[in-house]
């Protein structure tokens, strides 16, 4: 009964493997090849953001600007699959100097991240879950952690794909 349990469990981590290794990136998959733009609460910007694949689909860039009456944010994203972590992990960098790394997964209905701050103010931990909504719609929901443990919600926003 042992040996049948453990060629199970050899299998099934096989298949699963063999699932990950065909298409690690899957979760953002609906993202990638075109362009997703939002408003950003109380007059705060549109955000663009426009998804590519890199380097034969190994990783996924997302290059986003955010346009109001300051001077354009502009940031970039490059996300891939960790093997060790069994997991997609993400760097962060923008114009203004702001560094983040976090991971990501799926989620029912989309992807969920969690994101550590790296740069002022410091240890901000930030989570955030991209609701897909729709064939041309996803939902982004982002929450930094309070010192008391709970989660307050910092945005949200609705994106619509600008490149029909």
């Amino acid at each position: 009964m042992l040996t049948s349990l453990i060629l199970l469990h050899a299998i099934t981590a096989s298949a699963a493997t063999g699932d990950a290794a065909k298409d690690p990136l899957q979760p953002l998959a609906f993202l990638v090849g075109h362009c997703w733009a939002g408003e950003f609460p109380k007059d705060g910007g549109k955000d663009t953001h426009c998804f590519e694949a890199m380097y034969g689909g190994k990783f996924v860039r997302d290059k986003h600007v955010v346009r109001s009456k300051k001077p354009d944010y502009l940031g970039e994203t490059v996300y891939g699959f960790d093997p060790k972590l069994q997991r997609i992990v993400f760097w962060y960098w923008s114009n203004a100097g702001v560094m983040d790394s976090g991971s990501a997964e799926a989620a029912p209905d989309g992807v969920s991240f969690a994101e550590r701050h790296l740069t002022e103010p410091k240890d901000l931990t930030l989570r955030t879950r991209w609701k897909h909504t729709g064939a041309d719609r996803y939902e982004s929901l982002n929450e930094r952690k309070r010192d008391d443990g709970s989660w307050q919600t910092v945005w949200k926003i609705e994106y619509v794909r600008t490149d029909k």
